[in-house]
């Protein structure tokens, strides 16, 4: 008998009860749990795939959280390794008064710098050796660089001179093999030492202090074993090497803490004080005053601060990726579970039980990815620093796991289940009872405000990079521009953000638009289409899983290529492609140490070399197929200049009284032919023919001499091939070949001045007298000035020379000319190998510093680099893919069956299951290419002048080949053969 009425009253009447029982929401719970548990054990695949989805991006997280955080130091680790047993040091603090205020942390870097004022010239800075306090002995710490011969060249020798075996230094040097040294022609080094040149314990090491044999080696704690360091003791130099050492830090050695208050009266004597105790535990605000905000700055905070926010948007993009196809697999499950939650609801079950059981299966998948993750993370990180520190390497200061993160990230991990099994827990709790345990099942209608909120997300899109782009061009040139580039560059992350989401809400549309037309398809194609079509909620997520990966791929390929492009563009070139210019002329600064760290250059003079034996240790070292040519030309530096700084050097960089005038050469460029810049201090006209070439910009570089004096043969190897007629016959003439055309007069002649660049009118690069309008190149005024017949015969490559003047030219205009370079043209670029024994060989002539550079033009790899990116893109699209294509396969067991069943042929299974895969690959990778590429070209397009190049052919390849490929794998790895399975009814 149907009851009249389910009113309370009725129930009341019939003698039910139906206010809620007691416990009943724990006593639903753990029937959820129980069932979706269940469920879990018996499809332990589908289980496994969804932990692993949620358990790699937890793994990469945790593992990413341990090893940055053991890569940096802590506090106490800091004092063991910079300070070992000593309660501090003294160094100087470099102040020019005596209030300059030091950072807590000294020279560890714990804290900004605080006042400094204004230098006062009275103030004479004490010694750190002579500020020792009283109850303190100080151990002195210094540096030099020595040299120790390879082949013929001197290769720097880093040194360390103090008693590193001291006990006060525990912790800060560690003896790894050996013993100490016995006498005074016996050393220490690094491991790294040893195996730089090739020795074993108890060989002997030839420096410019002397000659050592090794008997120990030494681990810096806060270096490694890698780098290459001798240690030795100041009683070990010769007397010249003693007295060239760098500044000396004193140890300090007491039972005393030495606080804040200690530090400010070191800093008043312009001492530095790096204290144990401050590093420890640093002063409060009250002790610090009011330099608190800055000296209370802490770097390593805010590096591990910066760290966390990069690792956790990276790792929020990929719980975001494979939460997609987490969802995916999840709506596959509860379909699965559709029979069983329709009798659980039959029975009597309430939808929010419904729900809760699926929810619950998020609940215990998302548990055992995010702990899996997090544990395997901890660990392999745990192992890798455990093993990088055994090898001697600095890169980790110790292993600090990372608990309370950790435990977040298990959190975290649950959360990503729950967020994955909601949607499918809402639509299955919406179906209708009867259709569930029917046999058939009928495809959810989907929802007409997806395609809407994807519409106006486009839109949001537009509208942000539109507005960004606008408020880029109105303010470029002012100086408020760069306070409002973060919100500008934020505009359009915004806007890439939302057009992301726009092609996510509008998939499902799309699929719609795509397969409504199938007819004309195969027939695998066409069931592969309808399929997608009838389940949104499987595709939809697995279309922007793909989508999202190739959203960054098609971002860093246009990005990296337009980098790039603008790399090469703008390289400045230092001579032909494998070309070198060896200077023959160089100044030797002398410099001097004058105490306290500082430098002076005393008497600098000019050093010559001698083109000949270069030539021949050229061709000696590098085989015949080496040219030379010698390169005359004016000097970058004359001897006024030289004297010029050697009496600055005595005045101690006073103003000298009426100095001499060292005059600059230049070619004066027609007014008509000066290149016009923009607010933005670019060309006007990007495409201006009188802002480009040889000469065009400040960065001239120092390989040739501005004017180049010579003939024929100099021009012909100035650029690289066979001059014009024009040019030779100018030359022959007495005239001048110009590098560029912007020095052309119009009369067709070179006007080549001399200037004072000392004078006012001649500082800077730009126009002082015009304020409306800047130029590319100053206006000069002339103290001589001198016109001859000229002609232009440009390099292909801007290279750093006005032009090329005929002797006689030279010789008219009194301009002074020396051997300047000498001009080495390698037949192909030179390997590792070649260039360093050309080195060694060069060295008896270039002296120990002395360096060949052979022009290696831009980079070159651009298309490697593309072409990793569309791999690493390829990886993840395939792999999206494939787990879409499996969870279809899965989904779709039964309709395989029916088809197996009408005599469907056992290849139409693996042609559904490719035909998946490239449908899901193709429309995710289209899309993301898209997404990826447009907020890129916004980005470049509001740098005005910026390249922006995309590269078709890789774009190509990710979003054409890469779902092939996929397509093609998903038909070779897929059963052809289904075992037939039960059909179920209702009855």
């Amino acid at each position: 008998m149907t009851p009249p009425s389910c009113s309370p009253e009725w129930a009341t009447e019939v003698g039910l009860d139906l206010s809620p029982v007691k416990g009943g929401g724990q006593h639903r719970l753990r029937v959820a749990l129980k069932m979706a548990w269940r469920d879990i054990r018996r499809h332990r695949g589908r289980s496994a795939l969804i932990v692993a989805l949620i358990a790699l991006p937890i793994f990469a997280m945790s593992f990413a959280a341990t090893a940055g955080m053991s890569a940096q130091a802590t506090p106490a680790e800091s004092v063991a390794m910079e300070l070992g047993l000593t309660q501090g040091r003294l160094a100087d603090l470099h102040a020019q008064n005596a209030v300059t205020v030091q950072a807590v942390g000294g020279d560890v870097g714990y804290g900004g710098m605080g006042s400094t004022a204004e230098p006062d010239p009275r103030f004479e800075p004490t010694a750190p050796a002579n500020a020792i306090p009283a109850g303190f002995t100080g151990v002195p710490w210094q540096s030099t660089t020595l040299r120790t011969p390879v082949g013929k060249a001197q290769v720097e020798l880093s040194t360390t001179v103090t008693d590193v075996l001291n006990p006060v230094f525990r912790g800060k040097y560690t003896l790894l093999d050996g013993a100490a040294p016995a006498t005074t022609n016996q050393a220490l080094a690094t491991r790294g030492l040893l195996d730089r040149f090739d020795l074993a314990l108890g060989d002997e090491l030839t420096t410019s202090a002397g000659t050592f044999a090794i008997t120990g080696t030494i681990r810096p704690e806060n270096q490694g074993d890698g780098e290459a360091y001798l240690f030795l003791e100041k009683e070990q130099l010769p007397e010249a090497v003693a007295q060239g050492l760098g500044p000396t830090t004193l140890y300090l050695v007491g039972d005393k803490s030495l606080r804040w208050a200690d530090a400010k009266a070191f800093n008043a004597q312009g001492v530095m004080l790096t204290s144990r105790s401050l590093i420890l535990d640093p002063p409060n605000k009250a002790e610090l005053g009011a330099d608190a905000e800055l000296l209370q700055n802490d770097w390593r905070n805010s590096t591990i601060v910066q760290k966390l926010l990069m690792g956790g948007l990276i790792g929020v993009l990929a719980l975001l990726e494979v939460g997609l196809l987490a969802g995916a697999a999840f709506a596959v499950g509860a379909r699965k579970q559709q029979r069983d939650l329709a009798l659980l609801a039959a029975s009597g079950a309430e939808s929010s039980m419904v729900r809760a059981t699926v929810t619950a299966s998020g609940l215990w998948l998302g548990l055992a990815g995010g702990a899996i993750g997090a544990i395997l993370g901890s660990v392999g990180a745990a192992i890798v620093v455990l093993v990088v520190r055994s090898q001697g390497l600095a890169f980790f200061t110790g292993l600090h796991i990372m608990w309370l993160p950790t435990l977040g990230l298990i959190l975290l991990g649950v959360a990503a289940g729950l967020m994955a099994a909601m949607v499918p827990a809402q639509a299955v709790a919406k179906q209708a009872t009867l259709s569930a345990l029917k046999s058939g099942r009928t495809a959810n209608t989907p929802s007409k405000w997806s395609a809407r909120i994807g519409l106006g997300l486009l839109i949001l899109a537009a509208v942000c990079m539109a507005a960004s782009s606008a408020a880029t061009i109105a303010l470029r040139g002012n100086e408020s521009q760069y306070l409002w580039a973060p919100w500008l560059a934020g505009l359009v992350i915004a806007g890439a953000v939302a057009l992301v989401f726009s092609f996510i809400f509008m998939t499902g549309r799309l699929i719609e638009l795509l397969t409504k037309k199938t007819g004309w398809l195969p027939v695998p194609l066409r069931l592969a289409a309808r399929d997608s079509a009838r389940n949104r909620g499987r595709t939809v997520p697995a279309v922007a899983a793909v989508l999202a990966a190739a959203t960054l791929s098609g971002a860093l390929m246009v990005g990296t290529a337009s980098t790039m492009q603008d790399s090469s563009d703008n390289h400045q070139w230092q001579a032909n492609l494998n070309q070198a210019a060896l200077q023959l002329e160089t100044v030797d600064y002398n410099y001097v140490d004058v105490g306290g760290g500082g430098m002076r250059s005393e008497s600098p003079e000019l050093v010559t070399v001698d083109p000949v034996a270069a030539t021949e240790l050229l061709k000696d070292t590098l085989g015949p197929g080496i040219t030379t040519q010698l390169v005359r030309g004016m000097p970058r530096t004359s001897q006024c200049d030289l004297d010029l700084q050697q009496q600055q050097t005595e005045n101690n960089g006073a103003e000298i009284a009426n100095p001499a005038v060292c005059p600059v050469w230049a070619v004066a460029e027609p007014v008509e032919n000066r290149c016009e810049l923009a607010l933005d201090w670019k060309p006007k006209d990007l495409g201006d023919w009188r802002c480009t070439g040889a000469m065009a910009n400040s960065n001239f570089g120092m390989n040739f001499p501005i004017f180049v004096v010579g003939g024929e043969v100099e021009l012909a190897a100035l650029l690289d091939r066979e001059p014009s007629a024009e040019a030779k016959e100018a030359l022959a003439a007495g005239g001048m070949v110009l590098s560029n055309k912007v020095y052309l007069q119009a009369d067709g002649t070179a006007k080549v001045i001399s200037y004072d660049p000392s004078a006012q009118e001649n500082w800077g690069g730009y126009d002082p007298s015009n304020p409306t309008t800047q130029y590319m190149r100053q206006q000069l005024t002339p103290l001589t000035s001198h016109s001859l017949p000229a002609v232009v015969d440009a390099p292909e490559k801007a290279l750093a020379y006005f032009g090329v003047l005929s002797p006689e030219a030279a010789a008219t205009m009194k301009l002074p000319v020396s051997d300047q370079a000498l001009l080495v043209t390698a037949p192909k670029a030179l390997t590792g190998a070649e260039q360093d024994q050309l080195q060694s060989a060069m060295a008896p002539i270039l002296g120990e510093y002395g360096y060949i550079y052979f022009e290696p033009g831009p980079p070159t790899n651009i298309a490697t680099m593309l072409w990793f990116i569309v791999i690493g893109g390829a990886l993840i699209t395939l792999s999206a893919a494939g787990i879409t294509a499996g969870l279809a396969l899965a989904d779709g067991r039964n309709d395989h069956a029916t088809l197996a069943s009408v005599g469907a042929d056992t290849k139409l299974r693996k042609a559904i299951s490719g035909s998946q895969t490239l449908m899901t690959a193709l429309l995710g990778t289209l899309l993301g290419v898209i997404a990826g590429a447009i907020p890129t070209i916004v980005v470049l397009s509001q740098q005005r002048g910026y390249p922006i190049v995309i590269p078709w052919l890789q774009l190509g390849a990710l979003a054409i080949l890469v779902p092939l490929f996929g397509a093609a794998a998903a038909w070779v790895f897929t059963k052809g053969k289904l075992p037939m399975t039960r059909r179920q009814t209702l009855v």
